[in-house]
């Protein structure tokens, strides 16, 4: 089957309704499915349910993955930090269990995911669409798909592409935004309170010495967009401590990848003598 990469997972189904419910049927199998998600991971991916529904987690962890990808240089080392909690043999399965599925072409030294297939384009699209309603906020900072193809991307100015960006984000649940507080340059991260009015409320702020400084790291958290509710969500009022043990730890592993080589510690011998 030919997959239109700009059209979501599952478009060709049909929904019929039944006494028990609306399903949605494969016209060209005869299968039915009680939703598009299932129809993937039980279907498409033959993969089994948890208590008779495809595991939330792990439509998360593939939404998520496909998202990285979409956005920016594929890079194992981040995911690893980041959406894998640094076990690197649950992270390495995974992203060959991506390919193997053919929703992603693995990369070119076998580590992490190189890119997307026609196929993995339309699933993102899908799941973006079809969250369940207790995990939509999770939405990756009510940035559409095509957001996150280009939004803060692009040959253009960077200040142009931090202002664009900016004015986006400034609606969505959780924003890192650029601010000056008391005269510093400072990048604040809004969070949108669950009080009856939910307002926009500050939860996490760091400080720089320049414009310059400051405007950098905001490129690079332009950059991880997909991330910012997920990173939002480790900072509160009253803790913010996770989500900066969070960003040196993406950040480390980033300036890694940059390098031609990463870096390691070297020990001496039981028999060297300083």
């Amino acid at each position: 089957m030919d997959i239109d990469p700009e059209l979501p997972w599952g478009n060709w189904h049909r929904i019929e309704g039944r006494s028990s419910g609306s399903v949605y049927v494969d016209d060209a199998t005869g299968e039915t499915w009680p939703s598009l998600r299932s129809a993937l991971w039980c279907g498409r991916l033959g993969m089994p349910t948890q208590n008779g529904e495809p595991p939330a987690e792990l439509l998360e962890l593939v939404h998520a993955v496909l998202a990285a990808t979409a956005r920016r240089e594929p890079g194992y080392r981040q995911q690893l930090a980041d959406l894998f909690e640094g076990n690197r043999l649950f992270q390495r399965m995974f992203h060959l269990w991506l390919a193997s599925t053919g929703l992603a072409v693995p990369a070119r030294n076998g580590e992490g995911v190189g890119g997307l297939t026609p196929e993995g384009w339309s699933v993102l699209h899908m799941l973006a669409a079809t969250r369940p309603y207790d995990v939509r906020r999770n939405r990756p900072c009510a940035a559409t798909i095509a957001m996150l193809r280009e939004l803060g991307l692009g040959p253009q100015d960077r200040e142009a592409r931090l202002e664009r960006l900016e004015q986006e984000a400034r609606r969505w649940d959780a924003a890192f935004l650029r601010s000056d507080e008391a005269g510093r340059p400072t990048i604040v991260l809004a969070k949108r309170s669950d009080g009856p009015v939910p307002v926009l409320q500050t939860v996490w702020t760091l400080g720089f010495s320049t414009r310059n400084q400051r405007d950098g790291f905001y490129d690079w958290l332009c950059r991880h967009l997909d991330r910012w509710q997920a990173w939002g969500d480790l900072a509160s009022q009253y803790d913010s401590t996770k989500l900066t043990h969070k960003l040196l730890a993406v950040m480390t592993e980033w300036i890694a990848e940059r390098d031609h080589q990463a870096p390691f510690v070297t020990w001496p011998r039981l028999n060297e003598t300083s």
